[in-house]
């Protein structure tokens, strides 16, 4: 997951003598298709501008456009910029023969947030914008095709500050220019993040809040069916003084199962 290094780094070089902004040219190319993701940088003032998007097909441009903010507060950087990756690239998401064009974006803040824009040619390229929120995705094939896995945002300060909070895994799938939710269809992933969680609360079981990463162990658990062991097991690390955070241990409790019934996991 990538973090606030981004404000980090542009510290660092807010100091290095001003120059003039900096042009920027990403391309990725997927057998006929190819994107070009073009922008400046201004390393003095920390700053992103003209960023824009062309995308041509058999050599001919069939969408050029500057990129629009998500909304007025929000900027519009190369997402792996400071990785020195590109945030432009071309993956056929559903298997039809016809690649979309990702574009990976960031739009300011300390860790908040990433989202990303896909592009798919239907006559015309049309867009469609997620937002990601704090953690960001990885493309992973599950099942012969590439499935974006990430984190519930939900959970970022449901239960603790940010710094202490953790999220339940979450996989979603892009067909024919839309999302659908299928975390459940892979219990292995599922387990794979439920232990992630549950090593990550135990390190903190004698200081640390742990209530954060508990709770996206708990919608883990719920996801596998296993909730009400798991509401037990949390309620035997309160009884056992190995339940740390702000809210008393009923609480906590009370608040988790709201939640998890809320957000769709209990």
């Amino acid at each position: 997951m990538r973090v606030a290094v981004v404000l980090a780094l542009g510290a660092a070089v807010a100091g290095t003598a001003g120059a003039a902004p900096r042009p920027h040219l990403e391309r990725a190319r997927l057998g006929s298709v190819e994107a070009t993701f073009s922008y400046t940088y201004n390393r003095a003032k920390f700053r992103f501008a003209n960023q824009h998007l062309t995308i041509r097909r058999a050599g001919s441009t069939r969408f050029s456009a500057r990129l629009r903010r998500l909304c007025d507060y929000c900027d519009v950087q190369p997402a792996n910029f400071w990785t020195s990756k590109r945030s432009v690239s071309i993956r056929d998401l559903d298997g039809d023969g016809e690649p979309e064009v990702l574009l990976d974006l960031y739009w300011g803040g300390a860790h908040c947030c990433w989202y990303t824009e896909i592009y798919r040619y239907a006559g015309t390229y049309r867009r469609l914008s997620h937002v990601w929120g704090n953690p960001d995705y990885k493309l992973r094939y599950l099942d012969g095709l590439p499935e974006f896995v990430t984190g519930d945002d939900r959970f970022a300060y449901a239960f603790a500050s940010f710094a202490d909070s953790t999220w339940p895994v979450r996989i979603l799938r892009y067909r024919a220019g839309r999302f659908a939710f299928v975390t459940t269809a892979y219990p292995r992933e599922i387990g794979r993040d439920a232990t992630r969680q549950w090593r990550w609360a135990m390190a903190r079981k004698k200081a640390g809040d742990n209530q954060g990463i508990l709770a996206a162990w708990a919608a883990d658990e719920c996801m596998l069916d296993h909730c009400a062991a798991a509401f037990a097991t949390i309620d035997h690390l309160a009884r056992t003084g190995r339940l740390h955070g702000e809210a008393s241990a009923p609480k906590y409790m009370k608040h988790l199962r709201r939640f998890l019934r809320r957000t769709g996991y209990l």
